[in-house]
């Protein structure tokens, strides 16, 4: 059984997805935040790159957005500047890359994804293809009657256990909501934004819709708001939505949230019998290395690497998927020379990396005994949205973000009530941070912010009276 539990702060949500009693999966959401993954817009053609068949688009940000024209729909392929055009937001921008935008439209919902610019139907590649062509017979008849513009969707794995009603109800909310994005592509002057994807709790509920069975949240408004699209969406007793008081229990306490996010920025991951994982991210590359370190010596140096690497398969799949890492991701393995060896450590990998929802490719081994895989990205990797370059070692390195440290401090201080008195002693640069913090949520308590010369960037020290 999963559960979900949502931490609200000042500008963040945090989630967590519960798993057997772990945390297998944290993810971010800013408050406010404009041009999320899926954001629908009306965009202005600027400039267009003929040798790289892309343009750049308008999109109303600060920065214009990449659109790569090869293989898009007929209606991208002959453009001109100026032309305005209906697209999505597939990638945000990540460092040097700008944000990546698509022609091709997709909208997710429980059970199908609708792709109203092809009329291609689909299934979900994680069905066995038996199963895949039996349940494409079934839905391509059942929407028959519903779907004269033939338009396109992707059936998803849930579909296999759906009522018909539940399908249909799934597949024309879907329609309806593609009708309102068409009719405001009509009105709307571009630049502008059409439609805009909501919380990343929604797409947790589509994601394992069924699975979740209960949601904790700290916050009362976004309790309600998750009441109501569960009503609309789901079968009202399927998800049980749970609202937690500060001062019935400390959420953050209880899911040890501070000790979550601090093994996530830490690139050493240790395993059970003594080995331990390296996991280093670059812009071009996500590399993670395996160590034998004190590991129990086997029969022979072949056995050990075969049994360090088996055990660390495991341990990289649910890393990869807990903070999101993306793009090439190259795992250098404890050298085997046998080829059954490198093929054992290949067919764990594929039954690990079904339990992740994003799609991972493998790779076989190189001639240097690497491994390489690929899995879709989208946004920034959660290191990189928990943390921000370190000044001191001239972005070699991360320390914790300013954005994750109100986070945990204001999480803190709520669980601390009833005080007398708090005084968080910060370093300058967070100082001001800080008083704002407590000038929006803490108006009212007797907090004092005292500067400390001797903590370190983005930390502090919280002492109750």
């Amino acid at each position: 059984m999963r559960e979900l539990v949502i931490l609200s702060s000042k500008d963040i949500y945090l989630y967590l997805l519960i798993e057997d009693e772990e945390v297998v999966e944290v993810r971010i959401d800013k408050k406010n935040k404009l041009n999320v993954i899926g954001s629908i817009f009306k965009g202005r053609v600027k400039r267009l790159l003929p040798h790289m068949n892309a343009a750049f688009i308008d999109i109303g940000d600060s920065k214009e957005a990449f659109l790569p024209l090869k293989n898009s729909p007929e209606n991208c392929q002959k453009i001109k500047i100026g032309d305005t055009l209906l697209l999505q937001l597939k990638r945000v921008s990540l460092q040097s890359k700008g944000a990546k935008l698509s022609c091709k439209i997709t909208l997710p919902g429980k059970y199908l994804v609708l792709m109203p610019t092809t009329n291609h139907i689909s299934v979900s590649s994680k069905l066995p293809e038996d199963i895949r062509e039996d349940l494409k017979s079934r839905v391509e008849n059942l929407l028959r009657d519903y779907n004269e513009e033939k338009i396109g969707f992707i059936i998803r794995t849930k579909t296999i256990n759906a009522l018909d009603e539940d399908i249909i109800q799934d597949f024309l909310a879907l329609k309806q909501q593609w009708n309102s994005i068409l009719d405001r592509y009509k009105r709307e002057k571009a630049p502008s934004l059409l439609y805009e994807e909501q919380l990343k709790a929604y797409n947790f509920l589509r994601d394992y819709a069924g699975d979740i069975k209960r949601i904790y949240t700290n916050d009362k408004t976004l309790s309600k708001k998750l009441e109501d699209y569960i009503r609309l969406n789901f079968d009202k007793y399927d998800i049980e939505v749970i609202y937690v008081s500060e001062r019935k229990e400390d959420l953050f306490k209880k899911y040890n949230v501070e000790k979550v996010i601090n093994k996530i920025l830490n690139p050493y991951v240790w395993l059970k019998t003594g080995g331990y994982l390296i996991i280093e991210e670059t812009e071009a590359l996500v590399a993670i290395d395996v160590n034998s370190g004190s590991l129990k010596k086997y029969k022979s140096l072949e056995e050990t690497a075969l049994y360090t690497n088996l055990e660390a398969v495991k341990e990289i799949v649910k890393q990869i998927r807990l903070r999101d890492l993306g793009g090439i991701i190259v795992v250098d393995f404890i050298d085997m020379y046998k080829e059954e060896h490198k093929e054992k450590i290949i067919e764990l990998l594929e039954k690990e990396i079904k339990k992740d929802k994003q799609t991972i490719k493998i790779k076989s081994f190189t001639s240097l005994g690497l491994l390489e895989l690929t899995r879709k990205k989208t946004d920034k990797s959660l290191i990189k949205q928990l943390s921000e370059s370190c000044g001191v070692c001239r972005g070699t390195g991360y320390i914790k973000g300013k954005g994750i440290v109100l986070f945990e401090i204001e999480n803190k201080l709520k669980g601390l009530k009833p005080f007398y008195k708090v005084k968080i002693y910060v370093n300058k640069n967070l100082y001001d941070y800080v008083k704002s913090l407590l000038k929006e949520k803490f108006k009212d308590e007797n907090i004092e912010v005292v500067i400390d010369t001797k903590i370190k960037n983005n930390e502090y020290r919280i002492e109750r009276f």
